[in-house]
């Protein structure tokens, strides 16, 4: 196992912050402003924590990680900090885009429901990842019908017309934007065979807020400008290790605009089995222990998005999910950010209309208010007096928990790269079921 750190032309990665650290930032007085039901998660005896994670051999914070309700106060026993739950500190949550002046009028486009005759004049992924996108979001994932004979059709259709294959429901040549699916609303794991890494193994609505094939702001920009889409990792596997089927991403279609990492080739030769929900692939981490979590509200509701603060207590991301589901009580651990991918950042375009198709989206971190996103507010990603702006500052990654030897997916959120970089990201072999 490599335990390489990524490099970066401005900045290097600082020394890992220690268990001591950690525990001495948690012995700190609780500030009359943190919420009473924060959550800790506590680390049990070494000899579990080994047999758990697959990298406990090295030298980083980590092991069997459970829930439970605790002050900030510790003792000096077997606490280790992780992701726990607070409410806002009165930090800004959301941006408002009014002063640029889009407009509040529908565009000419109406959302009358995707129909399956919809499909059949699609011949390439950046218009085929748009309709599957608003399938999913608006008619698969809310009515459970992804098993339907109607989304087998689709699949069938999209797979003739642009190429490749499904997997999981998820598409395989926009594999990079599929994996990034978000919870619509509350999601339970369903009783199946389908993995934690598709939408396919959850009960629930699911959306794709970070698709830029659904973001005007950014395919307005000129082809001149590059890539607004950056994959961070070389090659995605299905199936089991001894008979790996290499997932064959789109490379060639200059309109999806997405960038590889170096040495991506896409397979050729004879398709493999892929009758397995085993994902396994290599990617930077970190571990999650010491982050928490504020749960946001929208017009006094709460929504599938949550800030995210490192140890110093600075707001350095998102997560795309209920505060009150990623704090659920877990007996499984430790638990891991995997960095994926990362979207440019553009500011949002002035004069332009609002959409009535509902999974069209600002290009940032966008607002769910239940049925669309909200075209004129979007997400603070992060704290701009700490962390430096840029178009490629904020990373895609995935919460993670080790569960013997393998992991499951918790949720997909973004860090900026400064707060990743200064974890000492090492790389790690990823076994996703």
């Amino acid at each position: 196992m490599s335990t390489e750190t990524p490099s970066s032309p401005k900045e290097s990665p600082s020394k890992s912050l220690t268990p001591s650290w950690a525990l001495s930032f948690y012995r700190r007085q609780r500030s009359p402003r943190q919420s009473q039901s924060a959550l800790d998660l506590k680390k049990r005896s070494q000899s579990v924590s080994q047999s758990a994670s697959p990298s406990a051999s090295q030298s980083q914070p980590g092991g069997l990680l459970v829930p439970q309700l605790t002050s900030i106060s510790t003792s000096d026993s077997d606490e280790s900090p992780s992701i726990r739950s607070s409410r806002s500190r009165g930090r800004g949550s959301f941006k408002d885009m009014m002063n640029r002046l889009r407009s509040s009028s529908s565009v000419t486009l109406v959302d009358e429901g995707i129909q399956e005759s919809d499909f059949k004049h699609i011949d390439n992924w950046y218009h085929g990842f748009d309709r599957y996108n608003q399938l999913v979001t608006t008619q698969t994932s809310p009515n459970q019908s992804y098993e339907s004979e109607e989304f087998s059709r689709i699949s069938n259709t999209l797979t003739k017309n642009c190429g490749g294959r499904f997997l999981h429901g998820l598409p395989e040549a926009v594999f990079d934007f599929s994996l990034l699916w978000c919870p619509a609303g509350s999601l339970t794991r369903k009783d199946s065979q389908e993995p934690s890494w598709s939408w396919t193994g959850w009960e629930g609505p699911v959306n794709f807020p970070f698709d830029v094939t659904n973001s005007p702001d950014l395919q307005s920009t000129p082809k001149s400008d590059g890539q607004l889409f950056r994959s961070e990792v070389t090659q995605y596997h299905v199936g089991p290790q001894s008979a790996p089927y290499t997932v064959r991403r789109e490379k060639k279609e200059a309109d999806l605009r997405i960038q590889f990492p170096p040495y991506f080739h896409a397979p050729r030769g004879s398709d493999a089995s892929v009758d397995s929900n085993t994902l396994f692939f290599t990617a930077y981490t970190i571990p999650a222990e010491g982050f928490s979590i504020e749960q946001l509200t929208y017009e006094n509701k709460e929504i599938p998005c949550s800030h995210l603060i490192n140890e110093s207590k600075q707001h350095c991301g998102v997560i795309m999910d209920f505060e009150e589901a990623i704090s659920a009580p877990s007996s499984t651990g430790p638990f891991e950010f995997i960095l994926v991918s990362r979207n440019l950042r553009r500011e949002p375009l002035t004069h332009t209309r609002r959409p009535a198709v509902p999974t069209i989206h600002p290009p940032g971190t966008p607002i769910w208010d239940g049925t669309r996103f909200v075209w004129d507010q979007e997400v603070v990603d992060f704290d701009e007096e700490v962390f430096a702006t840029g178009p490629w500052k904020v990373l895609n990654v995935v919460l993670i928990k080790w569960v013997g030897d393998h992991a499951e997916r918790v949720a997909v959120a973004r860090i900026h790269e400064d707060a990743w970089l200064k974890l000492s990201p090492v790389k790690k072999h990823i076994v996703l079921r």
